[in-house]
């Protein structure tokens, strides 16, 4: 991403703070003076900063970010927030230095005070999983859309700003990125943002500030494990999403085993669902139709109450991310029949999944399907799929 898509996900017109105030309002340690200083961003990378910004320096695996601080300052930084190492290693920049014992896990309460953030009145929905968690934001966002909001999307492939797209870096970006992304959502009067939350995100500290009305679970498999020393300690990140820091209310895939374990671990209310036969789901999701251009199911809930539509895509996993979409929206407040209404006027959910099952060939010749996912079972889901429509061999 340029430097100029970056400046897409800032606000536009961002209102100044002083930074005496951030110091005073966290009780913060400053070397130097910040009288008369005013912050209007901040970030980790000398490479977005833009005048008025807050630099923030932290360890890295190659070195310390507050040994950029002439570059960030170069930039247009007025101030340095690093810890102990990091003031040290600045010591003869003329930036004022705020000292904090973790940079990056103070990072999303202070992002959240610079770019107020937290006076957002839009609603969040989280989603977290293994697989699943893209094609459920999208189609989140289609619904939301449908049901005629102004909306936002972060995702592993895309930011969506209303009808502004831009292609993403990071799963969940950092959080100095998110809430700035959040504060340009609500100058776009953006009313709900769907939210890919990867478990890096969870451990890295990127979605702190944020409280999700709605998180939701799709399933758990092997992924990532060079970054988490096993299933369990993955699940464990996971699981930080369904406590009351992170979120109100969750809905919970009963699709893999781990689900169960999210229901066991959760400190918040949460409801559960499920695509598979015999599973004791709150609700519960049934395929009755599948061809190349769309899957059909029919989506049961409490007191009898159900919905019939389409995802535009193959496979049952996907009508089961779309169902999952559609359970977190009337956790939301959403009435059931008001998004069956609006589902039922466009003919099913209405939603581009970039490189999700994604067809990219014509109506003649071989079908050739896009498809980013890479875990074992993300592969052996577009694999059952596929086949389902192919009258001759497979090649993938």
């Amino acid at each position: 991403m340029s430097g100029d898509a970056s400046s897409l996900l800032r606000p536009e017109h961002p209102v100044a703070r002083p930074l005496a105030t951030l110091v005073r309002d966290f009780d913060l340690d400053v070397h130097g003076s910040v009288d008369g200083i005013e912050v209007t961003g901040i970030t980790l990378a000398t490479d977005d900063v833009q005048p008025g910004d807050l630099f923030v320096g932290v360890r890295g695996v190659k070195g310390h970010g507050a040994s950029f601080a002439a570059a960030a300052q170069e930039a247009g930084a007025v101030a340095l927030l690093t810890d102990a190492e990091g003031a040290e290693i600045a010591a003869d920049s003329p930036l004022p230095i705020i000292i904090v014992e973790s940079p990056r896990e103070a990072l999303g309460a202070i992002s959240a005070w610079v770019y107020r953030t937290s006076e957002s009145t839009a609603q969040l929905f989280g989603v977290t999983g293994t697989n699943g968690k893209t094609s459920t934001a999208h189609l989140l966002e289609g619904i939301l859309k449908q049901l005629g909001l102004v909306t936002g999307l972060s995702s592993t492939a895309e930011r969506h700003i209303g009808d502004l797209t831009v292609v993403s870096r990071l799963t969940t970006p950092e959080a100095s990125e998110m809430h700035a992304l959040l504060a340009r959502m609500r100058e776009s009067e953006v009313r709900a943002v769907a939210i890919e939350v990867s478990a890096q995100a969870l451990t890295r500290n990127r979605v702190d500030g944020l409280l999700f009305d709605v998180v939701a679970f799709t399933n758990l498999s092997h992924d990532h494990l060079d970054d988490y020393a096993g299933m369990d300690e993955y699940f464990a990140s996971k699981l930080t999403l369904f406590q009351p820091d992170r979120g109100k209310r969750g809905v919970v895939s009963l699709d893999s085993p781990w689900g169960k374990r999210i229901v066991e671990g959760s400190r918040i209310p949460v409801t559960t669902i499920s695509a598979t036969p015999g599973t004791d789901a709150e609700w519960t999701v049934e395929i009755v139709d599948e061809k190349p251009e769309y899957t059909e199911f029919t989506l049961t809930g409490p007191h009898g109450r159900s919905l019939t539509t389409r995802v535009p895509i193959i496979g049952w996993h996907m009508a089961a991310n779309g169902a999952l979409a559609i359970v977190m929206l009337v956790e939301a407040g959403f009435e059931l029949e008001r998004i069956g209404h609006a589902l039922d006027t466009a003919g099913g959910i209405v939603a581009y999944l970039p490189g999700r099952t994604e067809r990219v060939s014509g109506d003649h010749g071989p079908s050739v399907y896009v498809d980013f996912g890479h875990s074992a079972d993300a592969f052996l889901n577009t694999l059952a799929a596929v086949r389902k429509f192919t009258t001759g061999r497979t090649i993938m």
